[in-house]
This record gives structure tokens, sequence and C-alpha cells, in this order.
């Protein structure tokens, strides 16, 4: 009877040492390097995508709790010293904390368009354990890559719009404007870290030669794989943008107006905004050319664009020619406060 005694006491004793394991999605970090975490699945039939979840070196996350519906799930993992080996699956995401429904028309609908992996957990799995060295790998860099590495050989005169900070205080990305088109560069190994550090310190509406290689286009945005960026002279499109810049209001309409800054423009009627436009200052405008200069204007989240001829352009005074109908619009700048 003793023996039986002592005997449950051990089986009470270690059943409640061993718990049976938790259904949910792990995502664990087993590289020396914090990295933020976001995760694409399917829920109720429809697909979300959700993040950023931060995993510190020999740390763990649980985005998924529950059993698991599927076989498959997708995450992206970023760390600006990292290279993330992505399927080419696109979900939508954001800089800061998200939760996305849907996978579709991500930059229409103002969200980022980002790669993500594929997770398999296997047939009739409840719980998964993903650990980030899988796909993601120490960058290398390459100091001065090859032209053609990463895509058709590029050059060209651009003007430099911004770049954007989305990793604990690391550029993520920086944009150029030229020719109608917006130039994005990615912050990862294709692009030596130095021309970086040049663009970091750059100001606004700089005019600069850039080359590297043209890797995708999407509508009027190029991604790119730069080997250099140097400021160059100011070209008579350039002077003209920076005649342009600052705050104006139509002559036939007080509560029409704008904002340049740079290569954007922001309207508002009566104080209400609409949506930003990117501009660019070119010798011609899609099928018009030779009565320039011109200026091109297109929605920053996507559509058609404007072609109007610069008639005039001074300090207090812009007259523009929409084409191709050639209605003549006049402006003033507002004086300064």
């Amino acid at each position: 009877m003793q023996k039986k005694i002592i005997l449950s006491a051990l089986i009470c004793l270690f059943s409640g040492l061993i718990s049976p394991a938790r259904a949910e999605l792990m995502v664990c970090n087993d590289t020396e390097l914090p990295h933020e975490v976001a995760v694409g699945f399917k829920q109720d039939g429809h697909w979300v995508s959700e993040g950023w979840w931060t995993v510190d070196a020999s740390d763990c996350v649980t985005p998924i709790h529950g059993d698991l519906q599927y076989r498959f799930y997708y995450y992206h993992a970023r760390n600006p010293e990292r290279t993330f080996h992505h399927d080419m699956l696109s979900f939508c995401t954001q800089p800061e904390l998200f939760t996305i429904g849907g996978d579709n028309d991500c930059e229409a609908r103002g969200h980022d368009k980002t790669y993500f992996a594929k997770i398999d957990t296997g047939l009739g799995n409840k719980n998964f354990r993903q650990n980030l060295s899988t796909h993601s790998t120490p960058l290398e860099v390459r100091s001065s890559p090859e032209p053609g590495t990463w895509g058709a050989p590029f050059s060209g005169e651009v003007v430099f719009l911004d770049c954007s900070v989305m990793f604990r205080g690391r550029f993520q990305f920086c944009r150029f404007i030229g020719s109608g088109r917006v130039f994005t560069v990615v912050e990862d190994n294709r692009t030596p870290p130095e021309v970086f550090a040049t663009l970091r310190g750059m100001a606004k509406a700089t005019p600069v030669q850039i080359e590297g290689d043209w890797v995708e286009l999407f509508d009027h945005t190029v991604e790119i794989a730069l080997r250099s960026v140097k400021v160059r002279a100011p070209n008579e499109e350039d002077r003209v943008l920076k005649l342009l810049q600052g705050k104006w209001f139509s002559e036939t309409d007080s509560k029409d107006q704008f904002t340049i800054l740079g290569n954007e423009r922001q309207s508002n009627y009566g104080g209400a905004l609409t949506s930003l436009e990117y501009l660019s200052v070119m010798p011609f405008c899609d099928e018009f050319d030779g009565f320039g200069p011109y200026l091109y204007a297109w929605d920053s989240q996507g559509g058609t664009g404007l072609c109007y001829e610069i008639k005039k352009v001074s300090e207090t005074v812009l007259e523009l020619i929409y084409l191709p109908r050639r209605t003549e619009h006049r402006y003033f700048r507002h004086s300064s406060p």
C-alpha cells in the first residue's frame, strides 16, 4: 500500500511538471541581433497581416495563439544588418504597429508592399517553432558592385526627395524624383553603406547624379540599387523648381491654394487637404515638346498624371497652361508672415 501511495505521489508530481505543449506559432530569434517580425495568415477565410513584434536575441514571440488551422503561414523579419530571404509572397505592412486585412493593392490603399517567407508547419501540427536564421543571414556588403549586378545599368539626373526612418532611427529607404518617376533605393546589401551615409545628410530638393541598376518598375515608381550618388550643378529645370517653392493661391478663387516643398505639392481648398502630388519639371511632357519647361504632376497614391506648360514663374506670379485643353491658370505667391 505504501508503495502505491508513493507511486501515485510521483505520478502527480511529474504530471504537474510536465504540461501539454501549447498550441501556437512561435518565432524565435536564434541570431545575435534583435529583429522586428510581422506575420501573414488566414483568418475566417481572409488574409490578414500583422506586426511588428520586437524579438531580442535568444528570445521568442508568439504571434499566433491557439491550434494552427492551416499548414502554411508567412512572416517577415527585419534588421538593417541582416538580409531577409523571402519567397516573393507579398503582404501589406506599415512602418509602425499594424493589423491590415487583405493582401492586394497595398500601395493604392496607403500601405507598404513587403515580401514574406513561407512557414511550412507540416501536416497536422497544432504548434510550430520558426527560427529566424532560416531566412535571416548576415549582410554581405558589396562596396562597389559591378554594373548590371542587380538589373539594367542606369544613370540619370534626379532630385533628392527624402529618406524615411523605419527601424529604430535607421534609414530604411530613400527617394528621388526625375523624369516623372519616383526612384526608390532600399538600405540593403545591394547599395553600399557609404551611399546611404551621403543621403542621410542631404537636403530636400538637392540636384544629384545617380548611377546604379534599374531593378523593377511599378507604375511611376522605379526600384534601383545605387553604386554612387553625387551632388551636381543645377540645370534649367532645377532652377525652375526652385522658383516654384512656397505657397500659392489662385487668382480666380483665393480658397484654391497649394504648397510646393521640394518635389511635392500639397493642394487644399478652403483648408481641406487633397491628395499629395509628386512634381517633375521637364523639357517635355507626354507628347508635348518644344514649348517648355513643363510641369508634370501625379498623385502620390497612384493614378494618371497631369501636364502643364509653365508659361511664367517669378517671385510673385505663376502661370500654368493645362494640356491638352490649354486652359490657363494664374496663381500668386503668399507673402511671408
